[in-house]
């Protein structure tokens, strides 16, 4: 009779436990965080659609969500390559679990969700295997015939990109339009691209004052450069541009040839895009311009060198940028020269804080237009002549204060009213 009843005491009590613990833990919860979406809807349609589909998943806000799952997508000929990063708080579960999948862009959406689902499968079988393990099985396969045989591919790109912008209000017309073709050849080593791009607008406005006030610009620009990586961290690179400008603008013509060492500290092809580098570079400048400049000049020639250091790292929560540049003329430092810095910060406050600042400070010097020749009451002229302003600034604050849904479910109806 007592070991009945010890029997009975601890099939209950078994069973209690199991209840508790179904109640205490339920559906694992997760987070999908977009860093780049990609030209699929891997993120977030498909990657929700696979939680939604699943008993044991739901989805969560990051506040309360166990697995944060960040996707970033890049972009490798037709194929966007999605790096899926888990990061979990689970007890005895891997913080992290990382993987890469390949999603044909031309593909239909069936196959699509295939191929990401497969990545996503692999990502989350260790957590729900942790907290359900009879749920997950794992098998292999194996390949058709005795070897894998590798996919064609080509290191050869070509974009062809146009634009344009118009409006019209009363006596009010403007129309802005701009092109550009790039051929270009990527490897792991090496890299190389030739471009050439037109730009161009008109404005036109009534008149105050008897001063007119319409303006047009234009320019025609071209240019090829090209980079081989020695190792993980020192690669070397050249790069030469030409441009003409219309005759408001700066300079008529201008030519540039430079050529510089680079450290990385990450791989070139680091999966979350981090990047940490310092470049030297040094050069030749040669400019005519539309304008006489304060140093009697209409036609100069110089070399140039510029030290950059720039790094964007991502971690989860914290994205964070710099770029720091420092260059001018060699000969004569004082005549032309920059200081300039350009940092960012994207920051998960909290559950439902996220901030992003971004900024630029630009100090310069360089021969402004000879005050002689200023016309003031040439409105095109006046509003060109920007560059010859000592220091520039820019800025912008974003913070978002968000409270979101628990209850994973999904509408997007009447989204484009």
């Amino acid at each position: 009779m007592y070991a009945r009843d010890m029997r009975s005491a601890v099939v209950l009590a078994l069973l209690l436990a199991l209840v508790r613990v179904g109640h205490a833990d339920g559906p694992i919860r997760i987070a999908v965080e977009c860093e780049a979406r990609g030209r699929t809807k891997a993120c977030p349609a498909f990657l929700l659609g696979f939680i939604d589909a699943n008993k044991v998943l739901m989805t969560a806000p990051r506040a309360s969500a166990e697995v944060v799952l960040y996707a970033t997508a890049q972009e490798v000929a037709l194929v966007d390559r999605v790096h899926l990063r888990f990061v979990a708080s689970m007890a005895h579960a891997p913080p992290v679990i990382e993987t890469d999948v390949e999603i044909d862009t031309r593909a239909d959406d069936d196959a699509q969700r295939a191929q990401l689902e497969a990545g996503f499968l692999r990502g989350m079988a260790v957590y729900v295997a942790e907290r359900y393990p009879k749920l997950v099985t794992v098998t292999f396969g194996a390949p058709d015939g005795d070897e894998v045989v590798p996919p064609t591919t080509t290191p050869w790109g070509f974009a062809l990109s146009l634009g344009g912008y118009g409006n019209r209000t009363g006596a009010y017309r403007s129309f802005s339009g701009w092109s550009s073709t790039e051929l270009s050849r990527l490897t792991r080593d090496t890299r190389a691209s030739l471009s050439v791009g037109t730009s161009g607008g008109i404005c036109k406005q009534p008149e105050v004052d008897g001063v007119n006030l319409d303006s047009r610009q234009w320019a025609l620009s071209s240019s090829i450069e090209g980079a081989w990586l020695h190792d993980d961290c020192w690669s070397f690179g050249a790069a030469s541009s030409v441009t003409r400008e219309d005759p408001y603008a700066q300079r008529r013509h201008s030519w540039n040839a430079r050529a510089g060492v680079e450290w990385d500290k990450y791989a070139a092809d680091d999966p979350r895009g981090n990047r940490l580098a310092v470049l030297y570079y040094a050069g030749y400048q040669v400019e005519r311009y539309n304008l006489r400049n304060e140093l009697l000049e209409t036609f100069a020639h110089y070399p140039i060198h510029t030290l950059v250091a720039s790094g964007k790292l991502r971690k989860d929560k914290v994205g964070i940028g710099l770029s720091l540049s420092i260059g001018g003329e060699i000969v004569h430092p004082g005549r032309r020269n920059h200081v300039s810095a350009s940092p960012f910060i994207e920051w998960q406050l909290g559950g439902h804080i996220d901030l992003s600042v971004s900024l630029s400070f630009t100090q310069r010097s360089l021969p402004g237009p000879d005050p002689t020749l200023v016309d003031e009451a040439n409105y095109q002229l006046i509003s060109r002549l920007s560059y010859a302003e000592p220091r520039s600034m820019n800025g912008s604050f974003h913070l978002t204060f968000h409270w979101d849904r628990t209850n994973g479910a999904r509408n997007d109806r009447v989204t484009d009213i």
